[in-house]
C-alpha cells in the first residue's frame, strides 16, 4: 500500500518513528513536512530514505505567489496560511497514487479538509490533543476560540475517520460534539529517544540513578522518592499530587517529593512553581518538595529511575509518555484517571489508576504505596504493548474500514 502522511515538523516530532515502522511493514510513504532544511516555501525540497519519499517545504518563508494574501490574511489565519494551502495542495496532486492518508493534527487538517473540498481522497484526521473542545475541564489557561472550536469540529467531520491517541482524547471529542461512531482509538507508540537498549544492568541503572541524584539534590540516601517529570502547567495536575503527597508526608517526615520541569508563567495564576511553592508551605511540606527546574532529555531516564514512585495527577493528559517512560526504567506511576497512557500502562503492572480529585483519596494512595509496594514488573512489557510496528499494524486495520482502502 502506499500511504501519504501529513505531518509538519516530522523530524521533531514522534511521527517519523511511525513512518519507519510503516515502512518496516512493507508499505511506501509519500511525507509532506515543513522544515528549515528546505530552503522554499514555494518549491519542494524531495528526497528518499527507504521507504520513505519526503516532500519538504521551509517552516519560515513565503510562497512568493501568494505573500499579498499571507499578509492580508495574518491577523486572522497566521502568517503563512496560503503558503501552506498552496504547497499542501500540490503534494496532494503529486501523491494520487496514494491509497489514504494519516494527517497528524487538526490546524494542518484544516488544511486538508479545504483541499479535499475540491479533490477527493481518503483519509483519517489523528487528534493528540483537547484543545478548543468545549468539554467540562476547567484549569488556568486552558486555551478557548469558537472560531477554533467550529474548524475543529469541521475537520473532524471532513475526515474519513478520527484517529484518537487514547481513551481520554476519544471521550473529549465526544463531549466536544464528535460522532461516536466515527473516531477510532489507537495509541502512541515508544520511540526511538525513549528505548533503554543501551541499559545492559537495569538494577545497576537504578541503584546508581538513585545514589547520583539523591547525592545532586540532598536528599537522604534512603528517603522514600516520589517525582514529577513534566512541564509545570495546571493541565499537569501537580497541585493534586502536592496536597495528596503532602497528606501521606506529615505522617512521614522522610518522604520527599521531587517536581521536575520548567516553569510557566499562566494567565490569571502568574509563575505556576511559585504557586505550587505556595500550596507546599501551606501544607507544611515545603522542606520535603524540591523543585528542580527543566530535567534535560538525556536525564530524564536517570531522574525516573532514581524515583521510588511517579505521581501523574494529570486534569486532562491525552496520552502522556512519561508513565510509559517510568515503566520503561521499572518505576511505579499513580496516575489519574484523566491520564491517557494509564490503562495501557496499568495493564503491564506498572501504574494504578487514582480515580478522581480529592487530595484525600491521592494521599491514602501514596501512603498505601510507600507502607506496602507493589509487585515486580519490568519495562518489557509496555515496550511489547506499544511496540511501534504493532501499533502501526493497528493503524492499518483502521483504515481498512474506510471504503476502497486495499484490505
Amino acid at each position: 500500500m502506499k500511504i501519504g502522511l501529513v505531518a509538519p515538523g516530522i523530524w521533531n516530532s514522534i511521527h517519523l518513528d511511525m513512518a519507519q515502522a510503516l515502512g518496516a511493514l512493507g508499505h511506501d510513504l509519500a511525507i509532506y513536512t515543513e522544515d528549515s532544511r528546505a530552503p522554499s516555501g514555494a518549491r519542494f525540497l524531495r528526497f528518499r530514505e527507504g521507504r520513505l519519499d519526503f516532500f519538504v517545504i521551509s517552516h519560515l518563508r513565503r510562497n512568493p505567489w501568494v505573500w499579498i494574501f499571507d499578509r492580508l490574511a495574518k491577523p486572522w489565519l497566521g502568517r503563512r496560511f496560503f503558503t501552506t494551502l498552496v504547497a499542501v495542495a500540490r503534494y496532494f496532486a503529486a501523491t494520487r497514487d496514494c491509497e489514504v492518508y494519516f494527517v497528524e493534527g487538526d490546524w494542518i487538517g484544516f488544511f486538508v479538509a479545504i483541499v479535499a473540498r475540491v479533490r477527493r481522497f481518503r483519509w483519517v484526521v489523528c487528534i493528540h490533543d483537547s484543545d478548543y473542545l468545549r468539554i467540562p475541564v476547567h484549569f488556568a489557561g486552558r486555551p478557548a476560540s469558537r472560531w477554533k472550536e467550529a474548524v475543529k469540529l469541521w475537520v473532524l467531520g471532513s475526515a474519513d475517520l478520527v484517529r484518537a491517541n487514547s481513551y481520554v482524547t476519544r471521550d473529549a471529542l465526544i463531549a466536544g460534539g464528535c460522532a461516536a461512531a466515527r473516531i477510532r482509538v489507537v495509541p502512541l507508540q515508544v520511540t526511538a529517544w525513549m528505548r533503554v537498549d543501551d541499559i545492559a544492568d537495569m538494577t545497576e541503572f537504578k541503584q546508581r540513578a538513585r545514589q547520583e541524584v539523591r547525592a545532586q539534590w540532598r536528599i537522604p540516601r534512603d528517603a522514600p522518592l516520589a517525582i514529577t517529570m513534566c512541564r509545570l502547567v495546571p493541565v499537569k495536575g501537580l497541585d493534586l499530587g502536592l496536597r495528596g503527597f503532602a497528606r501521606a508526608a506529615r505522617a512521614r517526615p522522610e518522604l520527599r517529593l521531587m517536581i521536575c520541569g520548567g516553569d510557566r508563567v499562566v494567565a490569571g495564576l502568574g509563575s505556576y512553581r511559585r504557586h505550587l511553592e505556595q500550596i507546599a508551605a501551606e501544607e507544611g511540606v515545603a522542606a520535603q518538595v524540591i523543585f528542580t527546574d527543566n530535567i534535560d532529555i538525556r536525564e530524564v531516564k536517570r531522574y525516573l529511575a532514581a524515583a521510588d514512585l511517579q505521581l501523574a495527577p494529570s486534569v486532562i493528559d491525552t496520552f502522556n509518555y512519561g508513565l510509559v517512560e517510568a515503566a520503561m526504567v521499572h518505576t511505579y506511576t499513580l496516575a489519574s484517571d484523566m491520564a491517557g497512557a494509564a490503562p495501557w500502562v496499568e495493564k503491564t503492572g506498572a501504574a494504578a489508576i487514582v480515580a478522581g480529585r480529592d487530595p484525600e483519596v491521592w494521599g491514602r494512595a501514596i501512603a498505601g504505596f510507600f507502607a506496602e509496594g507493589v509487585a515486580p514488573f519490568t519495562g518489557d512489557a509496555i515496550v511489547a504493548e506499544l511496540e511501534p510496528q504493532r501499533v502501526a499494524a493497528l493503524l492499518l486495520d483502521l483504515v481498512r474500514e474506510i471504503p476502497g482502502v486495499p484490505a
